[in-house]
């Protein structure tokens, strides 16, 4: 078999999980005191009865599944740091979140700026001018025309600048610059200096690193970047140490973020974020293409096909994407959980080929092409190799890079190993990005009779 590079592709298009998650986390702790006396009731949330649950542990808890628009703001340099106006610009992140409170996961979508969208009065444009041209009010309206059936039940603004305080607050954030990246806008004052391979970002040079366009891939490549600083950034908020910084953080919250979250429903949140697992925190990218990839005032446009399954995943929109039951479990195209994870071994063939890339994340040359042999005789065809990841691996991943997660699971069951990594940080190009790590080996020792895989 022959596996050709992965050829780049002209793609397009989060503000950071883990920067909504933790504001929200330790605005709450500080106000949970006094919020039954300040705050009126809200359909969205009631007082805990979980008392030996983390769940609640602020004294509040979602009554239902609630949809949450999350919009990182660019800051307009004209502007003062107490302008009224500094939340009302274009929308650099434009993030749909959803608490689903049934299959307890947080559902993360993120949505290109550049996404083709009709503005009312205004006509058709980019998603991203919504805010600037009409506020929170048709920004909601928008995003939810390009995601059908979805209605949000809260907004949540945020200037990219408190992005920048809150990373030097932590003591800056470990990341691998992929490649050497150097621009200069005079007018945004933007000045993008930063060296390739592993460093610690101070706020500003995060802030680079995100803002960053220049590369193969566009928006879709920054895209990537944040979700690479989002894993830093919680590595980082989890530490004990920022526990005596709370204070700071929350002024940062008062002087960069506007939201219509009562203070109750953000305990409520905030309860609920602590309480899922690491992997049921899931993040995808909105399928589709540029209209002119060659062009800078190109649109982002929706593959429909795919954006409606994707968004029916994520928000249960409709009964194909599945239903929860009186007891509280979720079903799939008329299967259990258990068949619909895609659990079955069976060597029946593929009913769709799911574009892979391999990265190599070990010190073995040969394991690409072992591994792409393997997966080949599993039946699987779209095969690539990828460029090779800078960091040796223990572990194996499977990247879920476009919100497949059947598939992913259906690989990963073939496979008998790797873990599913819920961003889109894999090879854009692909559905799925394996990254093999070191335990690798498992699955080559089995194919030659000296073992099993875990």
């Amino acid at each position: 078999m022959r596996i050709p590079l992965q050829q780049p592709r002209n793609w397009s298009g989060l503000l950071w999980w883990g920067l909504l998650t933790s504001l929200i986390i330790v605005a709450s702790a500080l106000m949970g005191a006094i919020a039954a006396l300040i705050v009126p009731t809200s359909p969205l949330v009631q007082p805990s009865r979980r008392e030996n649950r983390q769940q609640g542990q602020f004294g509040y808890e979602l009554t239902r599944p609630v949809n949450l628009m999350v919009l990182g703001v660019d800051r307009d340099p004209e502007l003062a740091d107490d302008s009224p106006d500094l939340l009302e610009g274009r929308s650099d992140t434009i993030l749909a979140v959803r608490f689903d409170t049934y299959a307890n996961q947080v559902n993360v979508l993120s949505v290109p700026r550049d996404t083709e969208v009709n503005l009312g009065e205004f006509g058709w444009g980019k998603l991203n001018e919504a805010n600037y041209l009409g506020g929170v009010a048709l920004m909601q309206s928008s995003l939810e025309a390009v995601l059908t059936d979805v209605e949000f039940d809260r907004y949540f603004r945020v200037n990219t600048q408190g992005l920048v305080e809150l990373v030097d607050l932590v003591g800056g954030v470990d990341v691998l610059v992929p490649f050497p990246m150097s621009y200069r806008d005079r007018t945004q004052e933007l000045t993008i200096e930063l060296a390739a391979g592993w460093q610690r970002l101070t706020g500003e040079q995060a802030q680079q690193f995100s803002r960053y366009r220049q590369g193969p891939y566009g928006d879709i490549g920054r895209v990537q970047r944040q979700q690479m600083l989002l894993q830093a950034l919680r590595d980082r908020l989890v530490s004990p140490t920022v526990l005596t910084r709370i204070p700071a953080i929350i002024r940062i919250l008062q002087t960069h973020v506007d939201t219509n979250l009562t203070v109750n429903e953000m305990l409520a949140l905030a309860s609920f974020a602590l309480e899922i697992d690491h992997d049921n925190l899931r993040m995808a990218l909105l399928p589709g293409e540029f209209s002119n990839p060659d062009s800078p005032l190109s649109y982002w446009r929706v593959d429909e096909a795919a954006g409606d399954r994707l968004v029916g995943q994520f928000f249960q929109t409709s009964q194909e994407s599945g239903f929860i039951d009186e007891w509280g479990n979720q079903t799939a195209f008329g299967r259990t959980d258990s068949q619909a994870s895609g659990s079955s071994t069976d060597n029946s063939p593929l009913l769709e080929q799911p574009r892979i890339t391999i990265q190599n994340a070990t010190q073995d040359s040969l394991a690409v092409e072992r591994l792409a042999a393997y997966l080949e005789e599993l039946g699987y065809e779209d095969i690539y190799v990828g460029q090779d990841w800078d960091k040796v691996q223990r572990h194996s991943t499977i990247i879920v890079q476009r919100g497949d997660y059947e598939a992913g699971e259906r690989l990963r069951s073939a496979l008998g190993f790797g873990r599913l990594e819920a961003l889109s940080t894999g090879d854009i190009g692909s559905d799925l990005t394996i990254r093999i790590g070191l335990d690798v080996d498992r699955l080559f020792r089995a194919q030659g009779g000296e073992g099993e895989p875990e």
